[in-house]
């Protein structure tokens, strides 16, 4: 099998059956059988372009059901599809273009500045295509682009299989370039069968998606196992809490994904007091710990229970902290899905129960490599498992927790952010000389990014000229919310810089 066949079997199924509605555009709401010739209408589109199997398709797109329909598209043609966070910088954009080297790229009108600022650097990019808004230059749009060819299905030169590319993913490099991690069929449906035998999805589940798309949570955690299960989604381009809560109760949403910090918005919203949670199965929580005095108001006073989970973007889901477990075993991730072996491991050698060590894993899920990375990608892998970089623990029950990171991973509001790619930014101002980049907690967003900086002998820099500066280098997201400007860094005796008596310093 491969992801592709999904909606053309459930057209085939139960073709009246809802598959999925925009809520900012009344209009875009189709069924199993309209949401498939839509996809057939893409793959043809994109034979249109010249693409063929194994070339790469660019997204820079909110989420919309073009995103899906390129999504299946590029599923039914064995082209590769390569979402993107629009939250990036032309520069972070710009680099992930030049790696995976894409024929064509669909963009939301959103976006058209970011896009004039890559055509300089279009490389192999033969085709923009745009989503929405008013005519920009030559770009068509693609619902007139995509509207002239077959509804019919698409007939690939060679079969799709299971362990052929569906998507690179990017994720932040630990040096500072992202890295592109190649998934494949295999794992997404692997993923989603995980979600089916841990969560009972079935027809009957509706997802709200405010989530981005781009980001592997949304996807393989609120968007394709509901599809494979049969269930029907709601788009939401971006989050807004007033109108999460409103959309629970008009679209009668049972399901839904999301980070902690945006759980959190939602009870401070007016709209809280009198939004109908009474059709909720559960909300699924992660990206980070969700803290247990919100799960217990969202049970006490709206009934609504959590899942919660571990994963990463080469793996998909990890684990799984049921409903029943989510109070009884706060902090805990849960335990390894079902196809999925874990090891606790000290230099690679097992540790007991309650001893920590780094996590390492096998299983079908697994992503295949690193695009155009064949040595990070074979350290990652080594010996057969994948090397997460996280350290955890198991209790005596088996459950899994998350106690640290082997790198120095900084996670803010669910966006993964790798101190290396910050300090680049900062040391290429030239006032400054040098930067250690760290964590600080955050009430709301679990982390955000803060900075320790050495400036230039005699030269003069403030915190809010750096921030000024920052803007267009890396996504917003990344630049520091403090600056504390030291004279010299703690080191130890090999000349590393010591992070963790940086975090003291806080």
């Amino acid at each position: 099998m491969n992801v592709g066949e999904w909606v053309f079997k459930r057209a085939m199924t139960y073709p009246d059956g809802p598959f999925l509605k925009e809520e900012e555009r009344e209009d875009r709401q189709y069924t199993n059988a309209e949401f498939n010739k839509r996809v057939n209408r893409m793959a043809h589109a994109l034979y249109g372009m010249g693409l063929k199997r194994g070339d790469r398709v660019g997204a820079l797109l909110l989420n919309s059901s073009e995103f899906l329909e390129i999504f299946f598209a590029c599923a039914k043609t064995g082209i590769i599809m390569v979402p993107m966070n629009f939250r990036l910088a032309v520069p972070e954009l710009a680099y992930i273009l030049s790696d995976c080297t894409p024929k064509a790229v669909f963009y939301s009108s959103e976006f058209s500045d970011n896009v004039m600022g890559l055509k300089s650097k279009r490389g192999e990019i033969k085709h923009f295509i745009k989503h929405g808004g008013e005519e920009l230059l030559e770009d068509p749009n693609v619902k007139d682009f995509v509207s002239k060819f077959s509804e019919e299905e698409p007939t690939p030169e060679t079969e799709v299989m299971e362990d052929d590319p569906l998507a690179i993913m990017y994720t932040s490099g630990t040096t500072g370039d992202p890295k592109g991690a190649v998934l494949t069929h295999k794992n997404i449906i692997f993923d989603a069968i995980h979600n089916l035998i841990n969560y009972s999805l079935n027809r009957s589940f509706r997802s709200l998606v405010s989530a981005p798309m781009f980001h592997i949570g949304a996807l393989a955690a609120s968007t394709t196992p509901v599809i494979y299960a049969g269930g029907s989604l709601v788009l939401k381009r971006f989050f807004n809490a007033s109108e999460m809560l409103r959309l629970i109760t008009k679209e009668k949403v049972n399901y839904m994904f999301t980070v902690p910090v945006m759980y959190h918005m939602m009870t401070e919203a007016e709209e809280w007091g009198r939004t109908d949670f009474s059709h909720v199965y559960y909300f699924f929580a992660g990206a980070a710990p969700m803290p247990v005095h919100l799960i217990k108001k969202y049970q006490d006073e709206k009934g609504v229970r959590f899942a919660q989970g571990y994963g990463m973007t080469e793996t998909c889901q990890i684990s799984a902290l049921s409903l029943e477990d989510s109070i009884r075993k706060a902090g805990s991730v849960g335990k390894e899905v079902f196809h999925m072996t874990m090891r606790i491991v000290d230099d690679d050698v097992d540790v007991p129960h309650g001893e920590v060590g780094e996590i390492i894993l096998k299983g079908p899920n697994i992503f295949s490599c690193y695009w155009n990375k064949p040595v990070e990608t074979g350290e990652a892998k080594r010996g057969g498992w994948f090397h997460t970089g996280d350290l955890g623990r198991r209790d005596e029950e088996g459950f899994l927790y998350i106690v640290g990171r082997k790198v120095e991973l900084i996670i803010s509001s669910g966006e993964n952010i790798y101190p290396t790619e910050v300090e680049k930014a900062i040391t290429s101002l030239p006032e400054i000389k040098e930067a250690a980049a760290i964590g600080m907690p955050d009430p709301k967003r679990g982390e955000v990014v803060c900075a320790f900086v050495i400036l230039e002998e005699g030269q003069k820099i403030t915190e809010e000229e750096i921030v000024e500066r920052l803007f267009g280098k890396i996504a917003n997201f990344k630049i520091p919310k403090k600056f504390f400007f030291v004279e010299e860094l703690p080191r130890n005796p090999g000349g590393k810089v010591l992070k963790k008596e940086l975090k003291k310093m806080l």
